[in-house]
């Protein structure tokens, strides 16, 4: 198995990640006793190998420091929070386990559950990848292609976020169309929007995607304009902080129009991870209580996150609401599907070709 330890550094929400991945791989180890265990091996290395093999005995008692205790209580508050955001629709249940808590994967009985579950499994392993739980080289395809995959989950909810529809603006295009096209096509599907002709002058020849990777709108039936709209950047990696798409829009993105789709708009982040995933703890302050005022002042500058859990919670949605023409959301969530199991088989063995 290719997933490495959480660092003592590390938040609880990456403690958190570690254990859902051995959920998804190896459920005997998926519990307290492996999490403390995994932290004891960092602290104390001299142990030996009793302590470095995973699948070991359960851990003595002199073991459970004060410290592990306190990890423990943070992970399976944060799993708890996870399960009770998402109900059905999470892809694990926290158990009772020899006195101890452990993590087990969910059965899905409704299709939208079945979506949602695929969903948050997708964020978990391009989360891992892009971070140090499941070290992958920058040339393999595995990684190569997570950027896509999060594309793929991002567009496929987009257009719940307004009930509406959902345009795959980030370059590369499934149709390999250019900037001035795609704003054309763009402009033709909204109906409420003029595209140019030609290459407005002073915009860069070599424009990709103006950094807006999803447009989102809600049309109304008199097709007059001011419709609701959403411009949304995907962002998979930990540089997702380096550019936020309100510093972007206006300079970059609306002078391709002749007249924009919308006075007035709204801005999206699409995140593989929780909004707090690299929050750490302060003491005396409630944790739940400052993720929540972090996120009212982060959408100041990157206006409304749509994180791991958003997305499990939107695709439930977009499964079954039938938003997206049949066969384009079959092709890709056959994408995503793809990209998951070749995640998973890297994970586990390393069968994929490197």
């Amino acid at each position: 198995m290719r997933i490495n330890a959480p660092l003592e550094r590390s938040t609880r929400s990456v403690a958190a990640d570690w254990v859902e991945l051995h959920a998804l791989l190896d459920a005997s180890v998926a519990n307290e006793q492996s999490l403390i265990r995994s932290q004891t091996v960092q602290r104390e290395p001299d142990h030996g190998s009793l302590l470095t093999d995973i699948d070991a005995e359960l851990v003595d008692e002199e073991i459970l420091e004060p410290e592990n205790d306190e990890l423990s209580e943070r992970v399976y508050e944060e799993l708890a929070y996870r399960e009770r955001v998402l109900g059905a629709r999470y892809p694990f249940e926290l158990v009772s386990e020899y006195g101890k808590w452990a993590l087990r994967r969910r059965a899905a009985e409704r299709e939208a559950e079945v979506a949602a579950h695929n969903c948050y499994i997708c964020c978990l392993l391009i989360s891992a990848i892009h971070s140090e739980l499941l070290p992958t080289k920058s040339d393999h395809e595995v990684f190569k292609s997570s950027a896509r995959a999060l594309q793929v989950e991002s567009y496929l909810t987009a257009a719940e976020v307004l009930g509406g529809r959902a345009y795959w603006f980030g370059f590369p295009r499934p149709d390999g169309s250019g900037m001035l096209k795609a704003i054309q096509d763009l402009a033709s599907s909204m109906g409420t929007a003029l595209a140019p002709e030609e290459r407005p002058l002073g915009l860069s020849a070599n424009a990709a995607d103006g950094t807006v990777d999803i447009v989102a709108w809600r049309p109304f039936l008199d097709g007059q304009a001011a419709s609701i709209v959403a411009y949304g950047q995907v962002a998979s990696g930990r540089n997702w902080t380096a550019k936020p798409i309100k510093s972007f829009i206006d300079g970059h993105f609306l002078p391709w129009f002749d007249k924009a789709p919308s006075h007035k708009h709204i801005e999206m982040l699409f995140v593989p991870f929780p909004q707090h995933h690299e929050q750490l703890e302060e003491k005396k302050e409630d944790f739940r209580t400052v993720a929540s005022e972090k996120a009212r002042l982060r959408e100041n500058d990157y206006g409304v996150v749509i994180d791991r859990l958003r997305l499990a919670e939107l695709m439930a949605s977009s499964k079954v609401s039938g938003r997206y023409e049949t066969s384009d959301y079959q092709t890709h969530e056959a994408f995503t599907l793809a990209w998951v199991e070749g995640a998973l088989e890297y994970a586990a063995d390393g069968t994929v070709s490197e």
